[in-house]
């Protein structure tokens, strides 16, 4: 509402109670103003300087997660270059599985501030990296060499090594902003080295085990030495740290020193052992790197739940800022609207009371509770407006109450509670056209037969049964729907193909391992067919039809079992 003064011709003066109390009320908003300015001028530094540090934890933490994404790949790699010829194709997938996150990884730190040459560096050294163990994993196993085995090895600690320079990079970003943070962004480089450096004394071993040899002195000494430093760094960071540190930390790092630093050096000292004597192994290196990458998994924990508590410390502080931003402008706002207040106070008993009727139209148009409630002083009119309101608002809450019903009843099998097949495929189309979908679809094995002799009813009993099963093992990790008739579906998410299938196996076995009772009091064992397919950048409608493929191949070849669709080559 504009503020005008009106002056009184005759005396020089503002004329009239309204334009004196409206030259009283300029007079207050002005000081009003002034105080707030001060106040809201400080919490806007605070809001911004904790916004910066919350966001320089985002990054540093999207940073730490490519890292070990590109240690956590040399994993799958050691083992597709250690594979027998059976299980090349098995392992080639495993590792180019590994390589997309770590190229996904970079492409969000390319999203980021970081400057582009140096991820360009780091995907060079990569891209050789994985050349080399591309070519190697192609070779007959008999035919891999030692030298072009640790060739392979040494370039990817060299792209590791080259990635190092973007995390020196932001540490000196933040800490040219905050040197305050300097010993969270030690802690941090420090536990991603630990993760790092116990790698690498796997990957020592693998060269060796490949070519059945002995360790090398050159093996030897540069285990030593990746040795000496994870155990520098665990004595920084570790249980007898002096460092504070929370509960969950204390509990991880007690968790990590009984099984990495006893058992999965142990089992380094051993093959150690064993490799220099006669290059014996008791492991081959996929043994080996499935047992070590398990006990290496609470280094990675540790890692996890430190950055995750300092980034959720930095942003309680955003958000801590940004509420006390918020309370002094709302502070402002309400004394200014107090003062506002005292002037138009003569209007109040139409004027408010017809606002909040508006408001309270354009909440039931908005399917929220109108609010209204009487208030001293309303006149007969407004009183009238406010019941026509209410009876309006219980009428629109019949009416959203029926649509909910009626979206229930259309997106909902009445049979099973499950999610009917419209409702999701709805949710498909909601989803990003290049994510990850992979969807598993089964079918009750002679369903038919059941229903002919125990009848209709049971066979809904098992029908209801089985979509309660899966409900409590699928839990929320995924979509369950009814796609028809005794089939039924669970769409994922996330993962990869190779963990769609592990869940399609175990939910086949846990249904054959759930008998039902019949109507005659005998158990039958219900058993089913499963198919798998899915991916990213794939069409939903192919990847229907890839599943309903491989469903039926499981039907074909006897039932109660899972097959994956797997393009041809």
């Amino acid at each position: 509402m504009p503020l005008r003064l009106y002056a009184d011709t005759n005396t020089g003066r503002f004329g009239g109670l309204r334009g004196r109390l409206w030259f009283m009320a300029l007079l207050a908003v002005i000081c009003t103003l002034l105080l707030a300015t001060s106040t809201i001028s400080a919490s806007i530094v605070a809001f911004r300087k904790a916004q910066a540090g919350a966001e320089s934890m985002r990054q540093f933490t999207a940073i730490f997660d490519a890292a070990n994404l590109i240690s956590a790949e040399r994993g799958p790699a050691n083992s597709l270059m250690t594979a027998s010829d059976a299980k090349r194709a098995e392992e080639l997938l495993k590792w180019r599985g590994f390589v997309t996150s770590t190229d996904v990884a970079l492409a969000v730190l390319e999203r980021r501030d970081i400057p582009n040459p140096m991820i360009d560096v780091v995907r060079v050294r990569l891209a050789a990296a994985r050349a080399l163990i591309e070519a190697i994993g192609q070779k007959p196993r008999h035919s891999r060499r030692y030298e072009e085995i640790r060739a392979a090895i040494g370039a990817m600690f060299d792209a590791r090594d080259s990635y190092r320079r973007i995390i020196e990079w932001q540490s000196g970003e933040i800490l040219r902003r905050d040197s305050d943070l300097a010993a969270i962004v030690l802690q941090g480089i420090a536990l991603t080295d630990l993760r790092e450096y116990a790698g690498r004394l796997g990957s020592y071993l693998i060269a060796p085990m490949a070519a059945g040899i002995a360790l090398t002195p050159q093996d030897i000494a540069a285990s030593n030495a990746a040795r000496g430093r994870l155990l520098e760094v665990w004595d920084l960071i570790g249980p007898r740290s002096a460092l504070p540190v929370s509960d969950p930390i204390r509990l991880k790092c007690q968790e990590a020193d009984d099984t990495f630093m006893r058992q999965g050096l142990a089992l380094i000292d051993e093959q150690m052992a064993l490799g220099k004597r006669n290059g014996q192994f008791s492991l081959d290196g996929v043994g080996l790197t499935q047992r070590y990458v398990a006990l290496m998994q609470p280094l990675g924990e540790l890692r996890n739940i430190y950055l995750t508590e300092i980034a959720g410390q930095f942003e309680t502080a955003e958000r801590e800022a940004l509420v006390g931003l918020y309370r002094n402008g709302l502070t402002t706002a309400v004394l200014l609207m107090l003062v506002l207040g005292l002037v138009a106070a003569v209007q109040v008993y139409i004027l408010r009371p017809l606002l909040r009727g508006a408001q309270a139209v354009i909440a039931l148009a908005d399917e929220r509770p109108a609010n209204l409630g009487s208030a001293p002083g309303e006149v007969q009119e407004i009183r009238r407006l406010y019941g026509a309101i209410g009876i309006l608002s219980q009428r629109l809450g019949e009416r959203a109450l029926l649509t909910r019903q009626l979206e229930i009843l259309a997106t909902t099998d009445g049979l099973t509670g499950l999610l009917n097949r419209r409702a999701l495929e709805d949710r498909v189309a909601a989803m990003a056209v290049d994510g990850a979908r992979y969807l598993i679809l089964l079918d009750i094995d002679h369903f038919k037969s059941i229903n002919d002799r125990y009848g209709h009813p049971f066979g809904d009993t098992v029908l209801r049964a089985i979509a309660e099963l899966m409900r409590q093992f699928v839990g929320s990790s995924g979509s369950l729907a009814r796609f028809g008739g005794e089939e039924f579906a669970l769409l994922l998410e996330s993962g990869s193909l190779a963990e769609a299938a592990c869940v399609a196996r175990k939910l086949r076995k846990a249904i054959e391992n759930c008998p039902l009772e019949g109507p005659d009091g005998e158990m039958l064992t219900v058993t089913a067919s499963f198919g798998v397919a899915g991916g990213a950048r794939l069409a939903w409608s192919e990847i229907v039809v890839q599943t309903d493929a491989a469903l039926y191949r499981a039907k074909d070849a006897g039932r109660n079992r899972v097959r994956v669709f797997r393009a041809p080559v």
